[in-house]
């Protein structure tokens, strides 16, 4: 499969199944209505896509500047760490905003998101390797 279809339909299908979790949990267990869940998922989904891009192509940037080579588990770490932790700076606001909450509660709903997303990104790229198949790069 070619490189970029592949990670098309993974990120395609990953953010779907994102929002109807975030959907289900600020509906069910949180009491938000609907329509206001479904646009608050919809919302993190999107911020969350846009910043991947934005932080892979920076942290891209420095590892062609600094000339770093391999990514070891300190570089992944870091790697991992700053995209949360950047995640967190845009969608922190974003929630109490939309769910009308104090930037306290809003960080505790992400909080519990995030750990959620950890487990649910390990199992779904699992998956999806195992359904499509390893990239080239991985072969």
């Amino acid at each position: 499969m070619h490189p970029i279809l592949r990670r098309v339909i993974y990120v395609g299908g990953y953010e779907i199944l994102s929002v109807l979790f975030t959907v289900l949990v600020l509906n069910g267990a949180l009491g938000h209505s609907g329509g206001q869940a479904t646009l608050t998922a919809v919302l993190l989904s999107t911020t969350a896509t846009v910043w991947n891009y934005v932080w892979n192509t920076l942290f891209e940037r420095a590892e062609r500047r600094f000339g770093w080579t391999g990514r070891g588990v300190l570089v992944r770490l870091g790697h991992a760490f700053g995209y949360e932790g950047g995640v967190l700076i845009f969608t922190v606001p974003l929630v109490a905003f939309m769910l009308k909450v104090s930037l306290l509660e809003a960080l505790m709903i992400e909080a519990s998101l995030l750990v959620f997303f950890l487990v649910f990104t390990y199992v779904y790229s699992w998956a999806f390797d195992r359904v499509v198949g390893l990239p080239e790069s991985a072969r």
